[in-house]
């Protein structure tokens, strides 16, 4: 494997603590004294930033999950272009690797299976 930064895997950090920025919110807003119109408004937005905590954890896990698919499609790619330069028999089985056995109409073409 050659050593570019092309190569070189990278999973994006999650440049935010979100433990810490609940801790915060928690914090700042037990020192609040509420007003009667507040004290209805306030729990509410406490449920949604925690939903909102709860989507970026997930979406976060989501994109790193995508990027190793990504990654291995791309591999397998490069991998299959390198067997028909090779002369191989199926240079397609790399791909076929990567894909999960289906019926789906669109993977039953002839270049589907050898």
């Amino acid at each position: 494997m050659t050593s570019t930064p092309r190569n070189h895997p990278h999973i994006p950090p999650l440049r935010i603590d979100l433990d810490a920025i609940l801790t915060t919110i928690a914090l700042e807003l037990s020192r609040v004294r509420l007003c009667g119109n507040c004290e209805a408004s306030v729990p509410s937005l406490i449920d949604d930033l925690a939903h909102l905590v709860g989507e970026i954890t997930r979406l976060h896990s989501a994109l790193i999950d995508e990027r190793l698919v990504s990654a291995n499609l791309s591999a397998a790619i490069r991998a299959a272009l390198g067997a028909q330069d090779d002369g191989e028999p199926d240079p397609l089985a790399y791909l076929r690797d990567e894909f999960p056995e289906t019926d789906h109409p669109s993977v039953s073409g002839e270049w589907w299976r050898p």
